[in-house]
């Protein structure tokens, strides 16, 4: 983006582009810099993704981040087969917000893609009744604040869907994969992943998916299932990441294909 002398609006400043923060950021801090130059006003279409990877000399994913980002603080709308546009209340978010949200969620959920579906493997056939137990009235208390909340109540939602995540990791007997796991799934950590998640599962359909897919995973550990449980978790973590992110999903390292008996 540039300014009204046709700078880039990073350069406008003296600030180094993509130093010191995560790329997406620089290219959010950006965009807003030209809302306060004037370059941009309310209703103004900004250029396509592509376009603009050349232009902030970044990625097409790196793009698409910063304008989930910029949807969530209300500065862009992005209209399904339109574009994105300058809203009308666009404002600056506090800086103190833009630091909560310095982390990827593009990275987040490949780190997840790659360890979780190990961490389910390694919980099949070790969980008893107890265990199980306690995971199958996590999904059943997601279930439930569903329900109760018609549609509403995301937050107690998603932070029931993460505590499954969590617990589950606890489980698997290996102490550093399940110290990452816990991390990876800390909402207090990554509060743009939560706030995605809130734009990724806005209907009941979708967040009874994420508690069916919950199940998948729980049966085939209680089954004792190692290939099924890690393939299930990878179809899961999978499914949110092509949701959040369309043809970019991020795979994991999992083979779809079920390896045959010897």
């Amino acid at each position: 983006m540039t300014d009204p002398d046709g700078r880039q609006a990073g350069e406008a400043r003296g600030e180094p582009r993509g130093t010191g923060r995560r790329r997406y950021m620089a290219v959010v801090e950006e965009i807003l810099a030209s809302i306060s130059a004037g370059s941009l006003a309310a209703g103004d279409r900004l250029p396509n993704e592509r376009e603009l990877a050349v232009g902030f000399e970044t990625s097409r994913p790196t793009v698409r981040d910063a304008l989930l980002a910029l949807e969530l603080f209300g500065v862009v709308e992005i209209r399904g087969g339109s574009g994105c546009y300058v809203t009308s209340r666009a404002v600056r978010p506090p800086s103190l917000t833009l630091a909560l949200f310095d982390s990827s969620p593009r990275e987040l959920i490949e780190a997840r893609s790659h360890v979780e579906p190990i961490v389910a493997g390694l919980c099949a056939g070790r969980l008893g009744p107890a265990e199980i137990e306690q995971l199958s009235v996590l999904i059943d208390r997601s279930e439930e604040v569903q329900r109760q909340s018609a549609g509403d109540g995301f937050d107690r939602f998603f932070r029931s869907s993460q505590d499954f995540h969590a617990v589950l990791a606890t489980h698997c007997g290996n102490s550093i994969l399940a110290d990452m796991t816990r991390q990876l799934v800390d909402v207090a950590a990554h509060p743009l992943w939560t706030a995605l998640n809130g734009v990724g599962m806005r209907t009941a359909e979708s967040r009874d998916l994420q508690a069916s897919e919950h199940r998948r995973v729980l049966a085939a550990i209680a089954a004792g299932d190692e290939w099924e449980a890690t393939q299930a978790m990878s179809d899961h973590l999978g499914r949110i990441s092509e949701g959040l992110f369309g043809g970019g999903r991020v795979h994991g390292t999992i083979s779809r294909r079920r390896p045959r008996p010897r």
